[in-house]
């Protein structure tokens, strides 16, 4: 969405990604992203939370990713309602220098998927070296 309105009824002027859950007991979505090779002071940065007109949203949201092939694992869990606050993600990489890693943003329902929309706006890796 290239001009979302997020909780709270603000618009704002940078892109995000929405993501909708399926339905039903553990309903799930993920976007999964190209390999990237992390360099020395990446930071994965992120404003998260629910789209606006969403009053029961009420789902978690992950970061997950997989280095160089292998296991996917965990950076981050938030749950997210219609509650009127986001959260801002920025979480260093060093653990991850020199590795391969692709992303992973997985939203699941809270056992219902009713008005989740949850957004990620400007998901990206940022360093501030460069």
């Amino acid at each position: 969405v290239n001009e979302p309105v997020l909780e709270g009824g603000y618009k704002d002027d940078e892109p995000a990604i929405v993501m909708i859950p399926g339905s039903g007991d553990g309903g799930m979505v993920q976007g999964k992203f190209p390999a990237y090779t992390v360099q020395t002071g990446d930071e994965f940065r992120a404003l998260i939370g629910c789209m606006d007109a969403s009053k029961n949203c009420n789902a978690m949201v992950q970061l997950n990713y997989s280095a160089d092939g292998g296991a996917v694992q965990n950076l981050g869990t938030w749950t997210q309602t219609s509650d009127g606050n986001f959260d801002r993600i920025n979480i260093s990489l060093a653990s991850l220098v020199g590795k391969k890693v692709q992303f992973y943003l997985v939203v699941y329902n809270n056992g219902n998927s009713s008005d989740d929309r949850i957004f990620w706006l400007m998901p990206h890796v940022y360093n501030p070296t460069k």
